[in-house]
């Protein structure tokens, strides 16, 4: 039996966040492969909504997504860290 694929998303802003998320539900549910986010955070916090963390009528920590619960609800790894190298 063949190994399952590995999937490394580096990053998780908006688009990391949603393909992990989505390649969770996709391929990592059933089991098809192994869906890996790195980030050098652990928490996201929609980039559009910035502007109300300056003036200071959001709080950040109330708003801030977690990768880690999100990963466990989604179906992939979170990995916090950052990329150093790459063997393929």
């Amino acid at each position: 039996m063949a190994e399952k694929p590995k999937i490394l998303i580096v990053g998780g802003g908006a688009a990391g966040l949603e393909l992990a998320t989505r390649l969770g539900k996709l391929l990592g549910k059933k089991g098809l492969a192994q869906i890996n986010l790195i980030d050098a955070k652990r928490t996201h916090l929609w980039k559009p909504l910035l502007h109300e963390v300056a003036s200071g009528s959001m709080d950040t920590g109330r708003e801030a997504l977690s990768y880690r619960a999100h990963s466990t609800e989604h179906n992939y790894y979170f990995h916090l860290g950052t990329l150093a190298s790459l063997n393929a």
